[in-house]
């Protein structure tokens, strides 16, 4: 039997990292002299890389300086704002022994990737990761996701991709392949429940409770 691929998104899916993003977030505005925002509006303004987020917030002539602020301190403030999402490491440990390969595709900005991952001690768990800088198109163009099975020589009937939100919701539409979205992160679950074409778990404990029943893996390399 061939190996399958999951393929995961990170914040919100994987990890909480919005009370990191909240203070670096908060101290740019500080610096560029603008008010500070809440956990729920941070929450509301990520998923679509750091770019993006700046485009959200800040008036078009500080987006340059908010970008090269935010990508210069954000590192500082993951100590003590980090935490994996419910069943995280289970699910991971779960589809590792069952021989799936496991890759990430995220819009966040290399620069971050493992730094966050490390201080998680998920890095591990991973045997490729693609962020908005190693593609032209980032989420919701499914980009990162036929590059990923291209590397893997994996086709889209053995794959299923994990996120959070819209974005992710569409990425996976584009891409072609299962998706599943877990409404721990940016998108509420009466959001999400709109999108009839998928399954929506309440975290990925419940997730991986439904995997173990429908998914057929293999154990053999």
């Amino acid at each position: 039997m061939k190996r399958k691929i999951a393929i995961f998104d990170l914040d919100g899916t994987l990890i909480d990292a919005y009370k990191a993003i909240r203070d670096t977030v908060n101290y740019c505005l500080e610096k560029l002299g603008y008010p500070p925002v809440s956990l729920e509006t941070t929450k509301k303004v990520v998923g679509r890389g750091d770019k993006d987020l700046a485009k959200r917030i800040v008036k078009e002539e500080d987006i340059a300086s908010f970008i090269s602020l935010y990508r210069e301190n954000h590192i500082r403030f993951l100590d003590g704002n980090l935490k994996l999402m419910e069943g995280a490491e289970a699910l991971l440990i779960y589809l590792k022994k069952k021989n799936v390969y496991i890759a990430v595709a995220t819009n966040r900005a290399s620069f971050s990737i493992i730094p966050v991952i490390e201080r998680l001690n998920i890095k591990d768990y991973f045997d490729i990761i693609y962020t908005a800088d190693n593609v032209e198109k980032p989420k919701p163009d499914p980009e990162m996701i036929f590059k990923i099975l291209q590397i893997f020589n994996i086709k889209k009937e053995q794959s299923f991709f994990v996120g959070d939100m819209d974005i992710d919701y569409l990425t996976g539409k584009n891409a072609g392949i299962d998706t599943y979205i877990v409404s721990t992160g940016s998108s509420p679950k009466e959001e999400l429940e709109r999108y009839s074409d998928i399954k929506v778990f309440d975290n990925l404990t419940c997730l991986k409770k439904y995997l173990t029943t429908k998914l057929v893996v293999s154990n053999k390399k």
